[in-house]
Protein backbone atom coordinates (compact mmCIF):
# COMPACT_ATOMS: atom_id res chain seq x y z
CA UNK A 1 0.00 0.00 0.00
CA UNK A 2 1.01 3.26 -1.57
CA UNK A 3 2.03 5.67 1.63
CA UNK A 4 0.07 8.97 1.92
CA UNK A 5 0.79 11.87 0.48
CA UNK A 6 2.13 14.90 2.66
CA UNK A 7 -0.41 17.54 3.47
CA UNK A 8 0.72 21.11 2.08
CA UNK A 9 0.13 23.62 4.88
CA UNK A 10 1.05 27.06 4.28
CA UNK A 11 4.00 28.72 5.76
CA UNK A 12 3.30 32.01 7.14
CA UNK A 13 4.82 34.16 9.79
CA UNK A 14 4.04 34.25 13.40
CA UNK A 15 1.96 37.05 14.15
CA UNK A 16 4.30 38.15 16.49
CA UNK A 17 6.79 38.67 13.60
CA UNK A 18 4.55 40.14 11.16
CA UNK A 19 3.43 42.78 14.32
CA UNK A 20 7.04 43.68 14.68
CA UNK A 21 8.23 44.00 11.39
CA UNK A 22 5.00 46.37 10.83
CA UNK A 23 5.22 48.52 13.66
CA UNK A 24 8.85 49.03 13.07
CA UNK A 25 8.28 50.22 9.06
CA UNK A 26 5.09 52.37 10.58
CA UNK A 27 7.14 54.52 13.02
CA UNK A 28 10.40 55.22 10.82
CA UNK A 29 8.68 56.68 8.43
CA UNK A 30 9.72 60.25 8.87
CA UNK A 31 10.44 63.28 6.90
CA UNK A 32 10.82 62.33 2.96
CA UNK A 33 9.35 58.72 3.96
CA UNK A 34 5.92 60.14 5.33
CA UNK A 35 4.17 60.67 2.49
CA UNK A 36 4.42 57.14 1.60
CA UNK A 37 2.61 56.19 4.74
CA UNK A 38 -0.77 55.64 3.40
CA UNK A 39 0.43 53.57 0.32
CA UNK A 40 2.11 51.11 3.15
CA UNK A 41 -0.94 50.93 4.86
CA UNK A 42 -2.85 50.13 1.80
CA UNK A 43 0.13 47.48 0.44
CA UNK A 44 0.04 45.57 3.41
CA UNK A 45 -3.50 45.35 4.23
CA UNK A 46 -3.70 43.44 0.55
CA UNK A 47 -1.34 40.81 1.74
CA UNK A 48 -3.69 38.65 3.71
CA UNK A 49 -6.22 39.31 6.61
CA UNK A 50 -3.87 38.61 9.34
CA UNK A 51 -1.85 41.48 7.77
CA UNK A 52 -4.22 43.73 7.03
CA UNK A 53 -5.71 43.37 10.50
CA UNK A 54 -2.48 44.06 12.03
CA UNK A 55 -1.97 47.00 10.31
CA UNK A 56 -5.18 48.59 11.26
CA UNK A 57 -4.22 47.94 14.77
CA UNK A 58 -0.59 49.22 14.87
CA UNK A 59 -1.81 52.31 12.89
CA UNK A 60 -4.45 53.12 15.93
CA UNK A 61 -2.15 52.18 18.48
CA UNK A 62 0.88 54.59 17.02
CA UNK A 63 -1.42 57.19 15.61
CA UNK A 64 1.01 59.70 13.45
CA UNK A 65 -0.26 62.66 12.23
CA UNK A 66 1.54 65.63 10.20
CA UNK A 67 -0.38 66.24 7.09
CA UNK A 68 -4.18 66.84 6.85
CA UNK A 69 -3.74 63.75 4.60
CA UNK A 70 -3.15 61.83 7.93
CA UNK A 71 -6.17 63.17 10.00
CA UNK A 72 -8.33 62.93 6.70
CA UNK A 73 -7.54 58.97 7.06
CA UNK A 74 -7.67 58.24 10.73
CA UNK A 75 -11.72 59.88 10.26
CA UNK A 76 -11.96 57.56 7.94
CA UNK A 77 -10.35 54.60 10.10
CA UNK A 78 -12.40 55.53 13.45
CA UNK A 79 -15.57 55.76 11.30
CA UNK A 80 -15.41 52.58 10.04
CA UNK A 81 -14.71 50.87 13.45
CA UNK A 82 -16.72 52.90 16.11
CA UNK A 83 -19.08 55.35 13.86
CA UNK A 84 -19.70 58.86 14.67
CA UNK A 85 -20.79 60.48 18.24
CA UNK A 86 -24.88 60.76 17.49
CA UNK A 87 -25.49 63.41 20.09
CA UNK A 88 -22.52 65.45 19.07
CA UNK A 89 -23.84 68.66 18.43
CA UNK A 90 -20.75 70.91 17.99
CA UNK A 91 -18.56 69.50 15.95
CA UNK A 92 -18.06 65.89 13.87
CA UNK A 93 -16.80 63.07 17.04
CA UNK A 94 -16.14 59.48 17.22
CA UNK A 95 -18.38 57.46 19.38
CA UNK A 96 -17.78 57.52 23.07
CA UNK A 97 -16.89 54.05 22.51
CA UNK A 98 -13.57 54.64 20.69
CA UNK A 99 -12.32 56.38 24.52
CA UNK A 100 -11.57 53.18 26.23
CA UNK A 101 -9.20 51.35 23.40
CA UNK A 102 -7.30 54.75 22.67
CA UNK A 103 -6.43 55.55 26.37
CA UNK A 104 -3.86 52.83 25.69
CA UNK A 105 -2.80 54.17 22.40
CA UNK A 106 0.10 56.57 21.59
CA UNK A 107 -0.24 60.04 19.46
CA UNK A 108 2.75 61.29 17.45
CA UNK A 109 2.52 65.11 15.95
CA UNK A 110 4.56 66.42 13.63
CA UNK A 111 4.36 70.45 13.61
CA UNK A 112 5.98 71.49 10.31
CA UNK A 113 3.09 72.57 7.51
CA UNK A 114 2.48 76.26 7.70
CA UNK A 115 1.10 79.20 5.99
CA UNK A 116 1.42 82.84 7.18
CA UNK A 117 -0.50 84.91 4.75
CA UNK A 118 -0.82 88.51 5.38
CA UNK A 119 -4.84 88.50 5.26
CA UNK A 120 -5.47 85.57 7.46
CA UNK A 121 -2.38 85.91 10.35
CA UNK A 122 -0.22 82.22 11.51
CA UNK A 123 -2.01 79.29 10.54
CA UNK A 124 -0.98 75.69 10.20
CA UNK A 125 -2.10 73.49 6.98
CA UNK A 126 -2.96 70.57 9.52
CA UNK A 127 -6.19 71.38 11.66
CA UNK A 128 -5.01 70.36 14.94
CA UNK A 129 -8.15 70.98 16.87
CA UNK A 130 -10.41 68.27 15.09
CA UNK A 131 -7.14 65.83 15.80
CA UNK A 132 -9.34 65.01 20.08
CA UNK A 133 -12.48 64.16 18.12
CA UNK A 134 -11.26 61.38 15.76
CA UNK A 135 -8.71 60.43 18.71
CA UNK A 136 -10.17 61.36 21.89
CA UNK A 137 -7.42 60.26 24.38
CA UNK A 138 -3.92 58.66 24.45
CA UNK A 139 -2.11 57.32 27.14
CA UNK A 140 1.47 59.37 25.69
CA UNK A 141 1.76 62.61 23.48
CA UNK A 142 5.12 62.99 21.84
CA UNK A 143 5.19 66.22 19.44
CA UNK A 144 8.10 66.92 16.93
CA UNK A 145 8.62 70.37 15.95
CA UNK A 146 9.81 71.60 12.73
CA UNK A 147 11.22 75.33 12.61
CA UNK A 148 8.20 78.03 13.34
CA UNK A 149 8.13 81.49 12.79
CA UNK A 150 10.75 83.45 14.64
CA UNK A 151 8.08 86.73 15.89
CA UNK A 152 5.92 85.84 18.23
CA UNK A 153 4.24 89.04 19.40
CA UNK A 154 1.19 88.50 16.52
CA UNK A 155 1.09 84.95 15.30
CA UNK A 156 1.18 83.21 18.37
CA UNK A 157 2.34 79.99 16.69
CA UNK A 158 1.65 77.48 19.75
CA UNK A 159 -1.17 78.65 20.87
CA UNK A 160 -3.26 76.43 18.33
CA UNK A 161 -0.88 73.34 19.80
CA UNK A 162 -1.53 73.99 23.24
CA UNK A 163 -4.92 74.40 22.48
CA UNK A 164 -5.50 71.01 21.26
CA UNK A 165 -2.94 69.28 23.64
CA UNK A 166 -4.74 70.59 26.77
CA UNK A 167 -7.63 68.40 25.36
CA UNK A 168 -5.82 65.36 26.40
CA UNK A 169 -6.99 65.67 30.17
CA UNK A 170 -5.95 61.63 31.29
CA UNK A 171 -2.96 61.96 29.09
CA UNK A 172 0.08 61.62 31.41
CA UNK A 173 3.26 61.47 29.20
CA UNK A 174 4.59 64.44 27.07
CA UNK A 175 7.41 64.56 24.96
CA UNK A 176 8.56 67.52 22.93
CA UNK A 177 11.33 67.73 20.10
CA UNK A 178 12.38 70.63 18.87
CA UNK A 179 14.52 69.62 16.05
CA UNK A 180 16.74 72.53 15.61
CA UNK A 181 18.27 74.45 18.52
CA UNK A 182 16.66 77.93 18.71
CA UNK A 183 16.99 81.31 21.04
CA UNK A 184 13.06 81.60 22.35
CA UNK A 185 10.82 83.96 21.47
CA UNK A 186 8.04 82.49 21.74
CA UNK A 187 5.05 83.53 24.32
CA UNK A 188 3.60 80.82 26.87
CA UNK A 189 0.41 80.01 25.72
CA UNK A 190 -2.55 80.23 28.55
CA UNK A 191 -3.95 76.51 28.13
CA UNK A 192 -2.88 73.59 30.38
CA UNK A 193 -2.20 70.21 30.17
CA UNK A 194 -3.38 68.89 33.84
CA UNK A 195 -3.01 65.28 33.26
CA UNK A 196 0.94 65.45 32.27
CA UNK A 197 3.17 64.24 35.17
CA UNK A 198 6.12 63.23 33.26
CA UNK A 199 7.32 65.78 30.67
CA UNK A 200 10.64 64.84 28.20
CA UNK A 201 12.18 67.79 26.25
CA UNK A 202 14.70 67.59 23.17
CA UNK A 203 16.20 70.89 22.37
CA UNK A 204 14.86 73.08 25.46
CA UNK A 205 14.05 76.58 23.65
CA UNK A 206 16.82 79.22 25.01
CA UNK A 207 15.89 81.93 27.19
CA UNK A 208 16.85 85.48 26.07
CA UNK A 209 15.19 87.28 29.24
CA UNK A 210 19.12 87.97 29.97
CA UNK A 211 19.55 90.15 26.94
CA UNK A 212 17.54 92.59 28.88
CA UNK A 213 18.78 94.79 31.63
CA UNK A 214 16.33 94.30 34.88
CA UNK A 215 17.25 96.72 38.10
CA UNK A 216 18.43 93.97 40.01
CA UNK A 217 19.40 90.82 39.36
CA UNK A 218 18.60 87.79 36.22
CA UNK A 219 14.61 88.05 36.17
CA UNK A 220 12.41 86.46 33.11
CA UNK A 221 9.48 88.38 31.38
CA UNK A 222 6.16 87.04 32.65
CA UNK A 223 5.26 85.78 29.42
CA UNK A 224 9.27 84.05 28.52
CA UNK A 225 8.22 80.95 27.09
CA UNK A 226 11.52 79.23 28.21
CA UNK A 227 11.63 80.00 31.70
CA UNK A 228 7.56 79.13 32.24
CA UNK A 229 7.49 76.20 30.45
CA UNK A 230 7.24 73.69 33.07
CA UNK A 231 4.24 75.49 34.41
CA UNK A 232 1.42 74.32 31.97
CA UNK A 233 1.53 71.43 33.48
CA UNK A 234 0.12 71.78 37.63
CA UNK A 235 0.43 68.16 38.17
CA UNK A 236 3.97 67.57 37.07
CA UNK A 237 6.60 65.35 38.75
CA UNK A 238 9.19 64.22 36.65
CA UNK A 239 11.32 66.54 33.72
CA UNK A 240 13.48 64.71 31.66
CA UNK A 241 15.81 66.88 29.24
CA UNK A 242 17.46 65.17 26.71
CA UNK A 243 20.00 67.87 25.65
CA UNK A 244 22.02 70.48 27.75
CA UNK A 245 20.51 73.56 29.20
CA UNK A 246 21.13 76.25 31.78
CA UNK A 247 18.71 75.06 34.97
CA UNK A 248 18.87 78.03 36.10
CA UNK A 249 16.50 78.99 33.45
CA UNK A 250 14.10 76.53 34.19
CA UNK A 251 10.88 77.63 36.46
CA UNK A 252 9.96 73.93 38.08
CA UNK A 253 7.28 73.81 40.42
CA UNK A 254 6.61 72.54 43.95
CA UNK A 255 5.00 69.41 42.29
CA UNK A 256 8.64 68.41 40.29
CA UNK A 257 10.45 65.89 42.36
CA UNK A 258 12.74 64.19 39.60
CA UNK A 259 15.17 66.04 37.17
CA UNK A 260 16.61 63.29 34.85
CA UNK A 261 19.33 65.12 32.42
CA UNK A 262 20.94 63.07 29.56
CA UNK A 263 24.39 63.23 29.30
CA UNK A 264 26.09 60.90 26.82
CA UNK A 265 30.01 60.45 26.31
CA UNK A 266 29.91 62.76 22.97
CA UNK A 267 32.71 64.58 24.53
CA UNK A 268 35.93 63.69 23.32
CA UNK A 269 39.91 64.98 24.33
CA UNK A 270 43.09 63.29 23.19
CA UNK A 271 44.02 62.43 27.09
CA UNK A 272 40.64 61.10 28.44
CA UNK A 273 38.78 60.14 25.02
CA UNK A 274 35.12 59.68 25.18
CA UNK A 275 33.57 61.44 27.90
CA UNK A 276 30.31 62.92 29.16
CA UNK A 277 29.92 66.40 31.26
CA UNK A 278 27.58 68.18 33.28
CA UNK A 279 28.85 71.75 32.48
CA UNK A 280 26.44 72.53 30.28
CA UNK A 281 23.06 72.45 32.87
CA UNK A 282 25.03 74.76 34.92
CA UNK A 283 23.58 72.50 38.43
CA UNK A 284 25.69 74.37 41.18
CA UNK A 285 24.05 77.62 39.82
CA UNK A 286 20.17 76.21 39.95
CA UNK A 287 20.43 75.10 43.05
CA UNK A 288 22.04 77.95 44.49
CA UNK A 289 18.97 80.40 43.29
CA UNK A 290 16.43 77.78 44.51
CA UNK A 291 16.41 74.68 42.10
CA UNK A 292 14.58 72.22 43.98
CA UNK A 293 14.49 73.78 47.52
CA UNK A 294 11.98 72.07 49.78
CA UNK A 295 9.58 73.78 51.61
CA UNK A 296 10.36 72.22 55.14
CA UNK A 297 12.54 69.94 56.24
CA UNK A 298 9.97 67.08 56.59
CA UNK A 299 9.39 67.33 53.22
CA UNK A 300 10.91 64.21 50.94
CA UNK A 301 14.41 65.11 49.75
CA UNK A 302 14.48 65.75 45.84
CA UNK A 303 16.44 63.66 43.00
CA UNK A 304 18.76 64.35 39.80
CA UNK A 305 18.99 61.95 37.94
CA UNK A 306 21.74 61.87 35.44
CA UNK A 307 22.40 58.94 32.68
CA UNK A 308 26.25 58.78 31.81
CA UNK A 309 28.54 56.93 30.19
CA UNK A 310 31.10 54.65 32.23
CA UNK A 311 33.30 57.44 33.17
CA UNK A 312 32.59 59.93 35.49
CA UNK A 313 30.98 63.11 34.01
CA UNK A 314 32.96 66.03 34.23
CA UNK A 315 32.15 68.76 36.80
CA UNK A 316 30.06 65.57 38.92
CA UNK A 317 32.15 66.07 41.71
CA UNK A 318 31.15 70.01 41.69
CA UNK A 319 27.49 69.10 41.14
CA UNK A 320 27.65 66.65 44.00
CA UNK A 321 28.70 68.67 46.37
CA UNK A 322 26.37 71.22 45.73
CA UNK A 323 23.24 68.75 46.01
CA UNK A 324 24.98 67.34 49.33
CA UNK A 325 25.03 70.91 51.13
CA UNK A 326 21.63 71.74 49.61
CA UNK A 327 19.96 68.51 50.75
CA UNK A 328 19.42 66.70 46.72
CA UNK A 329 20.24 63.46 46.16
CA UNK A 330 22.26 63.22 42.88
CA UNK A 331 22.02 59.86 41.32
CA UNK A 332 24.59 58.74 38.69
CA UNK A 333 23.16 55.94 35.95
CA UNK A 334 25.87 54.63 33.67
CA UNK A 335 23.82 53.64 30.78
CA UNK A 336 25.78 55.04 27.86
CA UNK A 337 28.49 52.43 26.63
CA UNK A 338 31.89 53.85 25.74
CA UNK A 339 32.99 54.03 22.59
CA UNK A 340 36.22 52.71 21.57
CA UNK A 341 39.28 55.06 23.04
CA UNK A 342 41.31 54.71 20.75
CA UNK A 343 39.15 56.19 17.97
CA UNK A 344 38.44 59.33 16.44
CA UNK A 345 34.78 61.27 17.05
CA UNK A 346 33.13 60.53 13.33
CA UNK A 347 36.10 58.21 12.56
CA UNK A 348 34.63 54.85 10.53
CA UNK A 349 33.83 51.80 12.39
CA UNK A 350 35.30 48.85 10.85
Amino acid sequence: MAPPLPTLQPRTLPVEIVSYIIYDAWFSMVDDEWGNRWDFYRDVSLVSRTWRDTMASIALRCVMIQRPQDLFNYRLLVKRRWGLHSESDDMERVAPAARDYFQRSELHIMVSDWTCPSSTGFAFTTDYARIPCYIPACKHVSVIIRELPSNDRFILPYRPLFEFLSQYTTTQELYLLWTYTHINRYILPADRMRGVTYLRVHEYPRCVCHNYHYQSGHKHDQECFSYYLPTLFPNLKHIHLDTPYILKCLCTPASVTQLTLEAPPIHYLASLGHFSSLMGWNIVSALSLGLFRRDSPDAPRKKIVVNAGIKEPAGWRQALAACQAHDVVLELRRVYSMPDPCSRPNSPQP
